[in-house]
């Protein structure tokens, strides 16, 4: 029987249960019996225990931390001590220590382009402005000199392919869905007077937690038992410290946030009990074509969905139909904007493999195969 070949995945703020590193590609791969898996990352809230699978967290404080400086040496003694035959690392600020352990292991390295954290920086307004414009251009200049030693790209969004030009060997592998085994019939929102609205995912301003809140709000004047819940991970303490003074001033927002990403079967259960998916993403240039993984996730459980107004996104909504485009901050025609949605007679044509995960996996399966 041959050996499996050790490979890392690796992260610096991903936690190493992180949706995609693990249950997406981490799994897809530990399917095939060929790969002696190490998944490297942030502390999991509750990290959980996986079948062949080794979890090594790496990292545990606030991203602005001091501490996180010391990362990729730490990245790089698990890198000998593992001495893998394949790296595939899903951050920029693990590239130089990815590109060095490779010089001695002689590993083949992808790099898995999750985000532009160039363009991220520049728009998503994380970073205060006189910070933010060098430190974009540090990241392009890592990754560009990257560029030469890395064996194969993969990109989570079609559009990164115009984004990053001249990347080698770049194979897209979409954040897509996994396909219940079980569809639902056509059916129209089954608590109308009453429904459970559902935020959730990473929980910044960029991705419209500030204008669900007000238009929710507006909503309960016409809908007044309506119940909002807002859960995911909330880096930033100062947008926290406020949602949270907002929810304790009404009890129809209910508030489930933390400084650490949440485990994806919390998630999971909160997306199927919900009545309708909120996802109020700002059409910022960093977001606008880009497919939020939660737009997948969302029609795969045959949600209703109420979105922000974008052509990419609503041919998607309208396909089935899954729900509705809406502009979050138009506020004064609210009852007739619901009488529209509600009147809806949603997912008529059941989700297929255009969003499911299983013709993403024989993509990255494939490129391995090549590797």
């Amino acid at each position: 029987m041959s050996k499996k070949i050790p490979v890392i995945l690796a992260a610096v703020l991903k936690p190493v249960d992180d949706s995609r590193m693990l249950y997406k590609l981490g799994f897809s791969m530990r399917e095939t019996n060929k790969y002696d898996l190490n998944i490297i990352g942030f502390s999991s809230k509750k990290t959980p225990k996986v079948k062949n699978i080794r979890l090594i967290e790496i990292f545990s404080k606030s991203r602005s931390h001091p501490g996180r400086l010391l990362v990729p040496f730490f990245f790089l003694f698990h890198l000998f001590n593992i001495r893998p035959g394949l790296v595939m690392i899903t951050t920029f600020e693990l590239l130089p220590a990815a590109v060095l352990g490779k010089w001695f292991l002689g590993y083949k390295l992808i790099y898995d382009v999750q985000e532009n954290y160039s363009k991220n920086i520049r728009h998503n307004n994380t970073l205060p402005p006189l910070i933010s414009f060098p430190a974009s251009y540090l990241v392009r200049l890592i990754e560009a000199l990257a560029r030469p030693f890395i064996d194969a790209h993969l990109l989570a969004e079609q559009c990164y392919q115009k984004e990053m030009p001249g990347l080698r060997s770049a194979t897209v592998v979409e954040n897509k869905a996994e396909l219940p085994h079980k569809r639902l019939p056509a059916f129209q929102l089954s608590h109308p007077y009453a429904p459970q609205f559902l935020l959730t995912g990473t929980i910044t301003e960029v991705y419209g937690v500030g204008e669900a809140i007000a238009w929710f709000r507006k909503l309960r004047k016409t809908v007044p038992l309506a119940q909002l819940h807002i859960q995911g991970h909330c880096p930033m303490k100062s947008l926290a410290k406020t949602l949270r003074k907002k929810a304790a001033a009404d009890p129809h927002i209910h508030l489930e946030i933390s400084p650490q990403p949440l485990p994806k079967i919390q998630i999971e259960e909160s997306l199927r009990a919900a009545d309708v998916l909120l996802l109020p993403y700002r059409l910022l240039p960093s977001i606008v074509d880009k497919i939020p993984t939660k737009l997948y996730e969302g029609i795969a459980l045959q949600k209703p969905i109420l979105m922000s107004k974008n052509p990419l996104w609503g041919s998607m909504l309208n396909r089935y139909p899954a729900g509705m485009e809406i502009n979050f901050t138009e506020l004064q025609d609210l009852p007739a904007t619901w009488r529209r949605f509600t009147s809806l007679t949603f997912y008529q044509q059941a989700p297929g493999e255009e969003i499911d995960w299983q013709v993403e996996k024989k993509r990255l399966l494939t490129l391995l195969e090549k590797l």
